[in-house]
């Protein structure tokens, strides 16, 4: 029979508890802040769970029950009370968006499906959004975040020119040979076969530098793996670019991997079904098949798109020579797309080492990722050109340091470099659009250290401050906080206008 906790534990939990407040702590954080043995603080947690003195709540963090709800904190402040105050600083009240939003919906549609980009949007919403817009046939569409091209795509099956920006290069891969509709089903037919004959005839090749390659892969499938690699014809072709595609399209699916949308081990899987081989000829064979029936449609097809690999607060468009941009950012404090998508950068060639990931997690937009390095000028708290934005930063910073232990210091730099990155982006997309041309973005917002930030509010308010005008925010779908799944979150639909003449200013 275990021995009793000892009550001067209890004491010491209820106190520790106390002072992280709404943020919560970890079993570990708990242990090094009382200084005393993690088996016997998780044995002391699970009896004050027992009595319903404490709760655990998101990414194993525990809270007092007078933390259960943030919105009773006399220090919390809501999401409602940002929807109140931006209607009555911005005079915009928030709507409701009607039609699907999320990228599932794409994956087993014709083309969508080449390359799954879980994080992006569906297809059907950019098509409603350039249905709507009404414009010529050959007007220019801009995704400054192109991910892997849904806006292209559906931007020139509707007979746009499809313009994006991206820095993930598997993600430029995957939006130039999407939008590359004149593809020939037979050429790629054809080669493919001869891959698969030179890849079956070849030695084992070298395996990507990642230290983890043997544990993410069965050593079959990890053979296989290099000799297909290493038969694929060389980059910058039209067909060798779409099998390079096809091959990055099945490594997630060979391995012992998933990635939903964060890349981890998929304990469920007790393996890969079928080859490499056999999944490459499947993959292909798919990519021919949905090229027959793009042909069907090829007297609507807009010119030919244009996709630079780039970082989108520096690529510039020709000013006013854009009708329509459409483009869903990175989240605030959200995802490192560089650890997702590690495992098709390695592979692919696009990153050779460790520093190659670390120089482009530097240059993508502020993610909880980003090196001390980078946060270093955004430490203030003050100054960010949105008196919002500076209450929030003070607020995560004064949780953070009332936790004392939190998974970085300076959580608060992240945030405001995030914004400073997005604003950026937004006034390359100003620079670019046409008088009354329209930007809609698909933003989120965030909980973050016991902090609420309305990402989607803040991106319209940031927008209107470099002269756009918002038009409307408009509520897609409820989310969940992966810090308190109790806490429901939004995502939303903001749209803004480059007024015709001067600039546009938030009412203030």
């Amino acid at each position: 029979m275990p021995a009793a906790v000892p009550p001067e534990l209890d004491v010491a939990l209820r106190g520790a508890l106390e002072e992280t407040g709404a943020v919560g702590a970890t079993v570990r954080q708990l242990a090094s802040r009382i200084d005393h043995r993690r088996e016997w603080v998780e044995r002391a947690l699970a009896s004050l769970s027992l009595r319903g003195d404490v709760l655990r709540i998101g990414r194993g963090l525990y809270v007092l029950r007078a933390f259960e709800h943030l919105s009773d904190r006399v220090d919390f402040v809501d999401p409602a009370a940002y929807v109140e105050r931006f209607s009555r600083e911005n005079g915009i009240s928030l709507g409701e968006y009607a039609g699907p939003i999320t990228f599932r919906a794409n994956e087993a549609l014709p083309i969508h499906r080449w390359w799954p980009y879980v994080q992006g949007y569906s297809a059907e919403f950019v098509r409603g959004i350039v249905s709507t817009a009404g414009l010529p046939h050959g007007a220019a569409i801009l995704d400054p975040f192109a991910g892997s091209g849904t806006t292209l795509v559906e931007a020139r099956r509707a007979g746009a020119r499809a313009l994006g920006t991206e820095l993930l290069a598997p993600a430029v891969l995957a939006a130039r040979v999407k939008t590359r509709f004149e593809l020939n089903a037979s050429a790629l037919r054809d080669t493919a076969r001869q891959v698969l004959a030179r890849a079956r005839r070849r030695a084992v090749g070298p395996l990507p530098f990642l230290r983890e390659t043997r544990r993410q892969f069965d050593p079959v499938a990890l053979e296989d793996l290099t000799r297909l690699r290493d038969a694929l014809p060389a980059a910058g072709t039209p067909v060798g670019d779409a099998l390079r595609l096809a091959f990055g399209r099945i490594l997630i699916p060979s391995s012992r991997l998933h990635r939903s949308p964060c890349l981890g081990y998929d304990r469920r899987r007790r393996g890969p079904e079928g080859s490499p081989f056999e999944r490459f000829l499947a993959a292909t064979e798919a990519m021919a098949e949905d090229l027959g029936q793009l042909e069907l449609e090829r007297p609507r097809w807009g010119p030919a798109s244009r996709v630079v690999e780039g970082d989108a607060r520096d690529v510039r468009w020709p000013a006013g020579s854009v009708a329509l941009a459409i483009t869903s950012p990175p989240y605030v404090n959200g995802m490192d797309y560089v650890m997702n998508y590690k495992v098709d950068l390695a592979w692919l060639g696009y990153a050779r080492s460790y520093a190659d990931l670390a120089a482009l997690r530097r240059a993508e937009v502020a993610c909880d990722n980003l090196p001390r390095s980078e946060t270093a000028a955004y430490l203030g708290v003050s100054g960010s050109g949105d008196p919002w934005l500076d209450e929030i930063l003070s607020r995560i910073r004064e949780n953070v340091a009332r936790k004392r232990s939190y998974r970085r210091d300076d959580v608060h730099a992240v945030v405001r470099r995030y914004f400073a990155d997005l604003a950026a982006a937004l006034v390359r997309v100003r620079d670019a659009l046409a008088p009354d041309g329209r930007f809609v973005l698909v933003v989120g917002d965030s909980l973050l250290a016991g902090a609420y930030v309305p990402g989607d509010l803040l991106t319209a308010r940031l927008g209107a401050t470099v002269g756009l005008e918002i038009v409307s925010v408009e509520v897609a779908r409820a989310r969940r906080s992966g810090q308190r799944r109790s806490f429901v979150l939004r995502e939303s639909v903001v749209t803004l206008r480059r007024p015709r003449s001067g600039g546009a200013h938030a009412k203030r």
